[in-house]
């Protein structure tokens, strides 16, 4: 059984999602210690829990220590069984998240389409947000043949939830190698802004819009504006740079006394900063990627290898072994897992 500790580096939910992700691919148990040590409240959270019990029930797992707040799982994955499935992660726990570790092994173990209608948060804190998934890392993914479709019913913010997403996953039959070494031109800046409608009528998006597009003038961006009608209060943006070679993306979240200028100004200064890096990936998108990396092989630049790539990394490795090749921000596999 492999053992993992959920303490290492970053020691947050990461390790967790990766672990269980190709614990399921591979069809390989282990058992992980110190469940996010290293967060204000270690152990299991919502969406880690439900991560458990949705991928339990996929591959008809016996699972030991699976409890909310648990620090300590042992997962044993058997049969797989893909199935269409409603997933309701309570509250705000986060779509985005859940959905690093649903997607690869659907991909990679399913022979047919498979339809996921998941409910949480899609925009929360400290998560990769829905609209970022959907605008950035799908459309890198449909460069190595992976094939998802993300549909935003209604959006959900902290602390209430009630998003809820669509996602509709093909088996991963045309792998192919990704190369993101160097972006290219930027062609084109698109975006997202998503608000509640109670802030229709002080034009919150209209303001974050205006503020972009004077910021990004000489790039014309298209940015559209979204109202829905959610639990709790909330707004953001994530914009996105298509380039010759890759697809770059940032993301702000608003709250209480920042005003939608901010908001603006905050996820402006983040895509900037990655397209002068010249990189083929920015920093999430990066991180996100390197699981799929270890299977379909090739190799990505990044604007930086963060705490959290380092983690992913090692994750894997304890998987695969040493198959990762890394030379300052160039992040390579030569030799990527066949499961053929």
């Amino acid at each position: 059984m492999i053992e993992i500790s959920g303490d290492y580096l970053e020691g947050g939910g990461q390790i967790l999602r990766t672990s269980l992700a190709l614990s399921v691919v591979l069809n390989k148990p282990f058992r992980i210690c110190n469940i996010r040590a290293k967060r204000p409240h270690p152990g299991l959270r919502p969406q880690h829990y439900t991560a458990f019990k949705v991928m339990a029930e996929l591959c008809n797992a016996r699972v030991k220590g699976l409890c909310m707040d648990s620090l300590e799982v042992e997962f044993i994955p058997r049969t797989f069984y893909p199935q269409n499935l409603d997933i309701d992660i309570g509250t705000a726990g986060s779509i985005g998240l859940l959905l690093q570790t649903l997607l690869l092994p659907l991909a990679v173990r399913t022979d047919r389409k498979i339809k996921l209608r998941i409910k949480g948060g899609t925009h929360v804190p400290k998560a990769i947000p829905v609209d970022y998934y959907r605008n950035v890392i799908i459309p890198i993914l449909n460069k190595i043949g992976v094939k998802v479709e993300i549909t935003i019913i209604n959006q959900g913010y902290y602390p209430r939830g009630g998003g809820e997403v669509v996602v509709e996953i093909s088996p991963w039959r045309d792998r192919r190698k990704l190369n993101l070494t160097f972006r290219g031109e930027v062609e084109k800046i698109r975006g997202v802004i998503h608000a509640s409608r109670g802030f229709a009528s002080a034009g919150v998006g209209e303001r974050m819009k205006r503020s972009i597009e004077k910021l990004l003038d000489r790039y014309s961006p298209e940015i559209d504006v979204e109202y829905f009608h959610t639990l709790s209060p909330g707004c953001g943006v994530v914009l996105w740079a298509e380039c010759e070679h890759a697809i770059l993306g940032a993301d702000a979240l608003g709250e209480r006394g920042k005003p939608a200028e901010e908001v603006a100004r905050e996820v402006v200064e983040k895509l900037l900063n990655t397209i002068s890096s010249q990189a083929g990936c920015d920093v999430h998108a990066g991180d996100n990627l390197i699981p799929w990396l270890a299977f379909c092989g090739g190799e990505v630049s990044v604007s930086e290898i963060s705490l959290h790539t380092s983690t992913n990394i090692w994750v894997v490795e304890q998987f695969l072994g040493s198959i990762f090749d890394i030379r300052e921000n160039l992040i390579a596999v030569n030799n990527p897992v066949n499961l053929i």
